[in-house]
Formats: C-alpha cells, sequence, structure tokens
C-alpha cells in the first residue's frame, strides 16, 4: 500500500512539475556554491521582510501540491483512494505524514539550512515561528485531505468562465500553466525577477555599461526556457487538432506574440520600472524589444526542432553567439532582429499552431 501510494501521490506529483524541479536544481544546486546559500539564509534570518517572503513562498508550495492532490482525486482513476474517508484523522496523519514529507522535501531542506544558520546567529524566535509555520501546513493539508475523502465523489461537470464567456486562443496556454503548471510558472516567474533585480542592482552601482543589462536580459530570458518547452509541448500534443485549419500568418503572428508578452509582463515591469526614466527612455525601449525578442527566438528554436535534445543543443549555441554579439557591442535593435527570425521562420506553415 505504501508503494502505491508513493506511486500515486509523490512519483505523479514530481512528474507533472518535472520543469520546475529541474530548473530549481540548475539554479540553487548548480550555479549556486553553499557558502552562497549560507549567505542568502543569514540575510533573510536578519531581515523580517524577507523572512516572511519566504514563509509565504512556502504557503504557495503548499497550496500548489494540495491543488495538485486534490485534482488528482477528483480524477476518477483515482476513485477507489475515496476508501480512505473511512480512516479516523489521526490514521489518516500518521499514513500521509510519510508521503507529505516527500512532496514537501524542498521547502523542508531549506527550512533545516535555515535553522542550521539560524543557529549560528542565535535568531530562535523566527526559527519557533518557521516550523510551527510547517507543523501548521501538514496540519492544514491533512485537514483538508480529511475532509475531501469524506465528501461524495464529485460529478463529472464544466463550468464556464462567468467574465470570459469565450477564452481567446491567445490565453490557452496561460490557463494550461495556472491549471496544470503553476510551480513551473512560479519559480521561472520567482528566479527571472531576483536574477534580473541583481543585475540591475549591480548596474546602477556605476561599474557597468549597458552590455551588463543585455546579457541580464539573455540570462532571464534563458531562465524561461522550461516554459517555452511547455508552450510547444501543449500545442503540439493538445492542439494538434488545429493543424488540419489553416490560419493567416498575420493572425498566428499576434496570437504568439501577445501570449508571451503577457507571460513576460512582470519582468518588462521590472525594466521599466528600473530603467523607465525619461533620459533613458530610447535605450529602455529597446531592452524591452530585446528581451521580447529573445524569448521568442528560444520558443522559434524549439519549434524549429524535432525533439528536446536537438532544441537544447541548438539553444546552447545561441546562448553563445549572442553572449560574444553583446560583449562586442552589437546594438539591441539588431540583437533584436536576429533573435527574432527562428521564430518568425518557425510559425510561417499555416498548418502549425
Amino acid at each position: 500500500m505504501n508503494e502505491l501510494f508513493f506511486k500515486t501521490f509523490v512519483i505523479t506529483f514530481y512528474r507533472a512539475f518535472l520543469g520546475f524541479f529541474i530548473l530549481v536544481i540548475l539554479v540553487f544546486g548548480v550555479f549556486m556554491e553553499m557558502k552562497q546559500h549560507l549567505m542568502i539564509a543569514e540575510r533573510i534570518l536578519q531581515n523580517s521582510t524577507g523572512f516572511y517572503a519566504i514563509l509565504l513562498i512556502f504557503l504557495g508550495y503548499a497550496l500548489a501540491q494540495k491543488r495538485f492532490q486534490i485534482r488528482l482525486l477528483n480524477d476518477k482513476h483515482y476513485r477507489i483512494f475515496h476508501q480512505l474517508g473511512f480512516f479516523t484523522w489521526p490514521q489518516l496523519g500518521r499514513n500521509f505524514l510519510p508521503f507529505w514529507l516527500a512532496n514537501h522535501a524542498l521547502i523542508l531542506a531549506y527550512s533545516v539550512l535555515l535553522t542550521y544558520v539560524g543557529i549560528g546567529i542565535r535568531t530562535g524566535g523566527k526559527l519557533g515561528i518557521l516550523w510551527l509555520f510547517l507543523i501548521g501546513i501538514f496540519l492544514a493539508d491533512i485537514t483538508l485531505l480529511y475532509f475531501k475523502l469524506k465528501k461524495p465523489f464529485p460529478e463529472s461537470t464544466r463550468v464556464r468562465s462567468a467574465i470570459f464567456k469565450k477564452l481567446k486562443f491567445e490565453f490557452w496556454f496561460l490557463m494550461h500553466l495556472r491549471e496544470n503548471r503553476t510551480l513551473l510558472i512560479l519559480g521561472v516567474k520567482v528566479i527571472s525577477i531576483l536574477l534580473l533585480n541583481g543585475f540591475f542592482y549591480i548596474f546602477h552601482s556605476g561599474e557597468f555599461d549597458l552590455r551588463w543589462l543585455e546579457f541580464g536580459l539573455l540570462c532571464a530570458a534563458y531562465v524561461h526556457f522550461p516554459l517555452w518547452l511547455e508552450k510547444d509541448g501543449f500545442e503540439s500534443e493538445q492542439l494538434s487538432y488545429f493543424r488540419n485549419m489553416p490560419i493567416s500568418y498575420p493572425k498566428k503572428l499576434w496570437q504568439h506574440t501577445l501570449s508571451i508578452v503577457l507571460i513576460l509582463f512582470p519582468e518588462i515591469a521590472l525594466v521599466v520600472y528600473k530603467y523607465g526614466a525619461i533620459e533613458n527612455l530610447s535605450e529602455s525601449f529597446f531592452l524591452l524589444i530585446l528581451l521580447i525578442s529573445i524569448n521568442m527566438g528560444l520558443y522559434g528554436l524549439i519549434k524549429l526542432r524535432d525533439n528536446q535534445e536537438r532544441a537544447l543543443k541548438s539553444s546552447y549555441l545561441a546562448f553563445f553567439f549572442l553572449f560574444l554579439l553583446v560583449i562586442f557591442g552589437v546594438h539591441p535593435a539588431i540583437l533584436s532582429v536576429i533573435c527574432v527570425l527562428p521564430f518568425l521562420i518557425s510559425i510561417r506553415s499555416g498548418y502549425s499552431v
């Protein structure tokens, strides 16, 4: 039974959000050293805003995990697990504790790191709040699961939004991310914003020129690579039917561009906020165009390749090529044109999504 629960509630969860966990491992496991993690943890514990922001991130992770679990239990293929409703609350808690720990291993591991640092700098009060908060998340999780299992199995219903009677194609991928890849989109956005903010912080120290920001936009664009892989997979698998319905090139260009711009809205807002002064208006405009173009180019490269392995190799080569162009001071407008070409080529066929 334990093996069945593990395959159902743990492996399924990690498989569904594989892109998010790979991104976290790459950024925080490969590109950062332990001493950097210790410095960040110390800064978080010393700053009340940072500490409560971490608690909010932990809560968001827990809510995403719980939402996925409830959707899993609503599926007709998991109807058998509703027999767990015969368990008492303590029995359910004891049986699900190992699987809860496995699904929340990421935030628990970071909590252990914060505890290790907190003991050294003597911030016992915040550590107490941290672990009481985690215990509260566990108790709330099991309580919600308990009452969920006590309810009758839900009937299949279709719910139409009261605001959007007809959801346009431009918003389909966004809805897919919200419904099925919540952690992926949240993880990408958090890492991208933090990365860009760091580049702007160093740039405003006065030691670097505009090429530093261009490199920052390039790095932030590559953080979105898992999203563009997901977008290509979503369109090739779930929207394959629409390949039989040709669509005009201008309309397709508009649909994809709007979808990409909506996903990049937080980064666009940050660039405007950090570098949108009147005296920097033209430079800010070209930076925004460059940000959008690099992401469109990445998506185009993925669409042009037959599989993910070839897309990864092409993206590596493109990164170093663009990095060299940035180093040699090529104007952002020229960089944007180079980046957007793969995207324009990838959607040229009327029978592609």
